[in-house]
């Protein structure tokens, strides 16, 4: 990313951030997965400009509210089974990316009980607003 572009980011938006989302999920290609939800642990960070995230009243209409965006990854992850984490995040990024002022999004899935000796297993996707100053 150009420093143009960073210094935009860093220094006129705001990122909003949700960790540590753990939604039960119809996700899984192989067919032991296909007959039980998996705990899957969401994070995103959402960037929007100040002038688009600042209320000079304090009031919640003023800017986006986090509701929008953990009920979208709620919605999205519980809605059908998905067979890859890939397309799971792909349609949430998606989303998100057309919620009013988003210029950059990061979000990220983690199965949490797809192997024994492993932490988690996961996908992280990136959008941006393809006329990002």
């Amino acid at each position: 990313m150009n420093s143009h572009i960073t210094d935009f980011l860093t220094f006129q938006c705001r990122k909003i951030f949700v960790r540590g989302l753990v939604l039960d999920c119809h996700i899984g290609a192989y067919e032991h997965e296909k007959h039980r939800t998996q705990k899957v642990t969401f994070e995103c960070d959402v960037w929007i400009p100040l002038q688009d995230s600042t209320s000079s009243c304090d009031e919640l209409q003023d800017v986006l509210n986090y509701d929008l965006i953990v009920g979208t990854i709620s919605d999205i992850a519980q809605s059908a089974h998905f067979n890859l984490q890939e397309t799971l995040v792909d349609a949430i990024a998606d989303k998100l990316a057309t919620l009013p002022g988003v210029q950059l999004l990061r979000v990220s899935s983690a199965k949490t009980e797809a192997y024994e000796h492993v932490d988690a297993v996961g996908i992280e996707v990136w959008r941006r607003r393809p006329s990002l100053p």
